[in-house]
């Protein structure tokens, strides 16, 4: 036994660094030496010799247990960041991927998942990665960090959140991954719409049903009713979407409406049947007129045939089909009238029968009539007019006979060439007969004026009218004349007779007239422009009076001139005054020229100010026709001068114009593109900018600048009242997942307030999180919610540090409670293990202390109580003053040379572990306590 304690194995030896030298040597192809380096890596008292062990021995499987069952926690937190590096491909130990995808299905612990998904890359155990740790919240950032399609298209299965679904849009790999998102989000929406849509069409239908209770036509009633059944089964088979209530509302809706058809068009049925079978009469009917109109026409073919080449005609055979036909008539299924046609057409086939040499010599005349006519040429006068038209109407009377007489057998070549004959007299005569048409009128209607003015006394016009009349009269043919020739004798007679009585009416008549306008000499008016048109008046007047008795005809004509001239004498002082007042205005018009050509050539200079060009060409304009008149020659010499000046600067206003509505009718375009945008707000964002540039367009003139604006204007309220629409449609979805969180949250608040352990308030945290995390993608961010969620949040995380506080405290009052009973007299060690305190602390604890235990060499606790006592910034008794200011001293030269800082814990684990506790230790023990418990 004592040579055994002599010759132990270095991997057993008292110092830990002779146990990791020995690891070294240890070869793990020895199955002996391999169950070493298990057990040193299990169960060796220090750190760094388990961690030697397990990177000597190099196997995944056993890095893996360790993480989970390895008794010393910093030997547990390596091993399983050897298993991450490993799984990460970041170790010089390599897995499959077999081996990796077999690892995740079968692992219990999700510790270091994460850290592996972000830098895995293959891409099944990507997939299969975040399967096992199955966080939703994850999905969007590995979405990001991982942009392949397999994976992508893996993730999107996962997502129904619209908003999250625009978001991956964005980080999308590829064009595909884009089109199935859209896919995907304009699904969600179709989806959103559906409920809503379907109701308004299966209401429509609804009421498209309900309306057929008022259609009178039976037929007409079942073919919609058709349709819409058709139409109703189709929307029934979405139905799912809806509601029960409003499933059921809408079937049992329809189910009433097709009884109350059923009952309302129940008398009707019979009535259908009995039209139905009227209306197969009436193409039965059809069918038979189709096979008599053929027969008959045959028949008369045959005539024709007969007629026209001259052949001999079987009377028997034809008297035959008729009566075969006439039978055949009888027996049909016609009405009574259209077999009483059929039968008359029959009877006049029979007829042409009998009247065969009679129609052959229609055609003789016919063809005589179609010679003759074409050997006389069409009228090019009126003389000729008046000669051929008669010709050409007694031709049309024979034509109108021999067609009678035909019977309708004239060969086709007669007819189109009698038609071709009078297509071209009509056109030929029409425009003499418009011309004498027009001439009658004429004539017509100055016989009528005629009268007027020999009523009137107006004779010497009336005699001018006459003769007028005579010429025209003469032109117009016998049919027309005759139609106006009593009138025509009328007005001759009268005319006769007037100019008998010419020189008997015109002399009182102008003495009256002279002393009128000697009147008016006497008497002037008091307008100067009255005065004027008064003497012009009596001028008129006079002139058409006629001539007088001839011995007093230059007299009357020498008084009346002599007082006209004294009548217009002071409308000439008048109009002298008018022509000073009319070079004022000159002056004035001239002064406005002066401006406009000073106005026009400072226009010449780049940049010009268009809107101050319309407003001044306004203000000259508004000058000059406030300018007043001038002499009428000299008007128009200004007024070109003006023209001259005004408009070349108004074609170049109008082509500014012109450009402006260009630039608008270009922004009105971009406008409409930008409706079409199916993101609303990025549209919105392009019509504002589309609003200021249309600010900085100047104005396009009258013609164009209202209705140019009204178009802008509409394109951007119907864009508007869009993004109202979406906004609102928006706002509602946003409410109901903000609604859908809020409930989420108070269920988890509620659920929260039992929870008294650290997993379960973890768990607790972490749903909060991703409630936090949905909220916060909900745009506009609820203010409130998010405050109410970081709140629970927060008092989650003080409940879990409260309870880590409390379970610490306990953990140290236990501790201490261990020491105390070590540090009496005659304690014995199994017996404090079997204690409930030793029983509340960790293993770390339990192994820390029994070490302790077994120590038996005695050491001075009093400079690490001191130093303690120190760290913590705690009192010592006033008799160790000196003491402890000896240690402060030291410690800060320490500090200063390592900069570490100070770890309480690690402290007092060196204080524990110096020896062998004992009752000296107790006061030291009392001390201390304090700042741990």
């Amino acid at each position: 036994m004592i040579f055994s304690k002599f010759f132990k194995a270095k991997w057993q030896h008292k110092d830990s660094n002779v146990r990791i030298t020995a690891i070294g040597n240890l070869n793990i192809a020895n199955p002996e030496d391999k169950n070493i380096l298990i057990n040193l890596a299990q169960q060796d008292e220090n750190e760094l010799v388990r961690r030697t062990a397990l990177i000597k021995l190099a196997d995944f499987d056993l890095w893996l247990n360790e993480s989970d069952n390895n008794s010393n926690k910093r030997v547990k937190e390596y091993a399983q960041k050897q298993v991450t590096q490993i799984l990460s491909g970041n170790h010089q130990i390599t897995l499959s991927d077999e081996s990796k995808l077999k690892y995740i299905q079968n692992v219990k612990s999700l510790a270091g998942l994460e850290a592996w998904l972000t830098t895995e890359t293959n891409d099944k155990l990507v997939i299969a990665l975040y399967e096992k740790i199955n966080k939703p919240q994850l999905l969007t950032s590995v979405f990001t960090q991982k942009p392949k399609l397999i994976i992508q298209r893996y993730l999107l299965e996962k997502v129904t959140d619209k908003s999250q679904l625009e978001k991956l849009a964005k980080k999308a790999c590829n064009d595909e991954i884009t089109a199935e998102i859209n896919h995907k989000i304009a699904e969600i929406d179709r989806l959103l719409e559906l409920p809503k849509a379907l109701s308004k069409k299966t209401q429509l239908n609804l009421s498209k049903f309900l309306a057929l209770t008022d259609v009178a036509d039976y037929g007409v009633m079942l073919s919609k009713k058709e349709a819409l059944l058709a139409e109703w089964q189709s929307l029934s088979s979405e139905f799912d979407c809806l509601t029960e209530q409003e499933k059921d509302v809408f079937i049992t809706k329809h189910a009433a409406i097709e009884t109350q058809l059923d009952k309302i068009f129940a008398p009707k049925a019979e009535a259908y049947q009995q039209k139905l079978i009227a209306d197969k009469l009436a193409e039965e009917q059809q069918s038979a007129k189709v096979f008599f109109e053929k027969e008959i026409a045959q028949i008369n073919q045959s005539l024709t045939t007969s007629i026209f080449e001259d052949t001999e005609v079987d009377e028997t055979l034809f008297e035959l089909t008729f009566t075969r036909i006439t039978q055949q008539l009888n027996e049909s299924v016609l009405s009574s009238a259209d077999k009483r046609h059929f039968l008359n057409v029959l009877k006049q086939q029979q007829d042409k029968l009998k009247q065969i040499p009679v129609i052959a010599k229609s055609v003789t005349d016919a063809t005589q009539l179609i010679a003759k006519i074409s050997q006389l040429a069409l009228p090019s006068s009126n003389e000729e007019f008046n000669e051929r038209q008669p010709i050409y109407n007694d031709w049309l009377s024979q034509w109108k006979i021999v067609e009678k007489q035909a019977s309708g057998v004239l060969p086709e070549s007669i007819t189109n060439a009698q038609k071709e004959i009078t297509l071209a007299w009509n056109a030929g005569l029409a425009p003499f007969i418009a011309e004498q048409k027009k001439q009658f009128s004429q004539v017509q209607k100055k016989i009528n004026e005629l009268k007027r003015f020999i009523s009137g006394g107006r004779y010497n016009i009336a005699f001018g009218i006459f003769k007028r009349i005579e010429k025209s009269f003469e032109q117009l043919s016998e049919k027309q004349k005759s139609r106006i020739q009593k009138d025509f004798d009328a007005v001759s007679e009268k005319m006769a007779e007037l100019s008998d009585w010419e020189h008997y009416i015109a002399t009182p008549r102008k003495q009256e007239l002279l002393e009128e306008i000697q009147s008016l000499v006497n008497t002037p008016l008091d307008n100067p422009n009255d005065q004027a048109a008064k003497v012009k008046e009596y001028r008129t007047k006079w002139n058409s009076l006629g001539h007088a008795d001839d011995d007093i005809e230059r007299q009357l004509n020498t008084e009346f001139n002599e007082y006209c001239e004294q009548a217009f004498a002071p409308c000439r002082l008048y109009y002298k005054e008018q022509e000073k007042i009319r070079e004022l205005h000159l002056s004035a018009r001239l002064a406005v020229l002066k401006e406009i050509t000073t106005f026009v050539e400072a226009c010449e200079q780049d940049p010009v100010d268009w809107k101050n060009v319309d407003v001044q060409l306004n203000k000259f304009q508004q000058q000059w026709q406030a300018a007043g008149e001038v002499e009428r020659g000299k008007y128009k010499d200004i007024q070109a001068q003006y023209n001259e000046l005004v408009q070349p600067i108004k074609k170049r206003l109008r082509a500014y114009h012109d450009d402006n509505a260009v630039l608008k009718k270009s922004l009105i375009e971009n406008a409409v593109k930008a409706s079409e945008n199916d993101d609303i707000f990025a549209a919105i964002n392009t019509v504002k900018d589309l609003q200021n540039q249309w600010k900085n367009v100047g104005y396009s003139g009258v013609k164009h600048e209202n209705k140019l604006w009204k178009e802008f204007r509409a394109v951007n309220d119907a864009l508007f009242k869009k993004r109202d629409e979406v906004q609102e449609t928006s706002k509602a979805q946003h409410q109901t997942l903000l609604d859908q969180l809020n409930t989420q949250l108070d269920a988890l608040q509620t659920a929260a307030k039992s929870y008294e352990s650290i997993n379960e308030l973890s768990t607790a945290q972490s749903d909060a999180q991703a409630i936090l995390s949905q909220a916060l993608s909900l745009k506009p961010i609820n203010k409130k919610f998010i405050h109410k969620t970081e709140a629970f949040i927060s008092a989650i995380n003080d409940k879990t540090n409260q309870i880590k506080n409390n379970k610490e405290k306990q953990t140290w009052h236990a501790i201490f409670a261990v020491l105390e009973s070590m540090a009496q007299e005659g304690a014995n060690a199994e017996e404090i293990q079997e204690t409930e305190f030793f029983n509340q602390i960790s293993p770390a604890w339990k192994k820390r202390l029994t070490d302790v235990m077994q120590k038996s060499e005695q050491v001075d606790r009093l400079e690490d109580t001191l130093m303690l006592e120190i760290f913590a910034g705690q009192e010592s008794p006033e008799t160790y003053k000196a003491e402890r200011m000896q240690v402060q001293v030291k410690l800060m030269q320490e500090q200063m040379v390592s900069g570490n800082t100070v770890d309480l814990q690690a402290s007092f684990i060196s204080w524990l572990q110096k020896g062998a506790i004992n009752q000296t230790d107790l006061a030291l023990i009392e001390r201390i306590k304090p700042i741990y418990c």
